[in-house]
């Protein structure tokens, strides 16, 4: 009988906070118990877009993904978080509110990867969290001091499934003009 590989390659643009802050992020988060992984600091971000994952990566597939980073321009904006949400399996900051800019910045890479002719992961849809870790446990919702940082630049992760390892593959910076942030004032 034939088995398929397991997937090991996950693909995904994202925002990552600057590495003091993961780190002060990682260490503030160590109140949860968990019985499972706590992500390492390096590794904290914020999904903006990702694809099924891919039992191989292809040279083709990473230049169609660095293409729509090209593709995409943004001003930078402010990302916020003042909720901590723990699941049956994970724990994640997520904000009250909305995000507008961060859903501008998803819209544009979601049109440019259709564009190219790639699908999101299915079932995907696209919400301002940061996973903090995984657990087994009862879900809870608290508030927590807003923890944030001003968005300059978005990434493209090749994360190599179950190895804890992930690959920055392009940065973009984000220094377009948004007449959308202008309203918000």
């Amino acid at each position: 009988m034939f088995h398929r590989p397991l997937a090991r390659h996950r693909l995904f643009f994202a925002l990552r906070p600057p590495l003091p802050l993961a780190r002060q992020i990682t260490a503030a988060a160590s109140w949860f118990e968990t019985d499972r992984d706590k992500l390492r600091p390096e590794h904290l971000h914020v999904t903006i877009d990702i694809l099924d994952d891919q039992d191989r990566v292809s040279t083709a597939l990473e230049r169609d993904l660095k293409a729509i980073g090209d593709a995409v321009e943004a001003a930078p904006f402010a990302i916020e978080f003042d909720t901590v949400i723990g699941s049956d399996r994970s724990i994640a900051m997520r904000p009250r509110r909305k995000n507008a800019s961060f859903a501008a910045l998803y819209q544009r890479i979601a049109v440019a990867r259709e564009a190219a002719g790639l699908r999101a992961r299915a079932g995907f849809r696209s919400s301002a969290h940061m996973t903090l870790g995984y657990r087994d446990g009862a879900p809870f919702t608290q508030d927590i001091a807003p923890i944030g940082w001003t968005a300059d630049a978005f990434v493209l992760v090749h994360s190599h499934v179950g190895r804890t390892r992930h690959d920055v593959l392009g940065r973009w910076l984000l220094s377009g003009d948004d007449d959308r942030q202008l309203a918000l004032f």
